[in-house]
């Protein structure tokens, strides 16, 4: 066999296995994408859950805040209660300090 044969058989070999390649491609672009939208099958069925799961969060976060001003109900009135423990404890505080204070200043006399 001469070069130029040789040549030509690998050029043919090449362009089958190019072929082979391209129709299994083919092949398996169908079977990804069954409706054949040009997009596969998962990456929809993936995008449609990941709606779903933003839909099923929203009507859960409307649930938790009802009068829809972007902060939970719940964390509100936790967030009240600890002001108000707070301000208790501030107003604690100051009345031990002028106790003592008083306490301090009848020793001192």
């Amino acid at each position: 066999m001469d070069f130029k044969g040789f040549l030509q058989k690998a050029k043919e070999a090449v362009q089958s296995a190019a072929e082979e390649a391209e129709k299994r491609l083919q092949e398996l672009r169908e079977k990804l994408d069954q409706d054949k939208d040009g997009k596969p099958d998962v990456v929809e069925k993936a995008l449609q859950e990941a709606k779903k799961a933003l839909a099923e969060a929203k009507a859960r976060l409307a649930e938790l805040d009802q009068d829809q001003d972007g902060i939970p109900d719940k964390l509100k009135d936790l967030a009240e209660k600890a002001a108000q423990a707070a301000e208790a404890a501030k107003a604690k505080a100051e009345e031990a300090a002028r106790l003592l204070k008083e306490r301090l200043g009848k020793e001192d006399a």
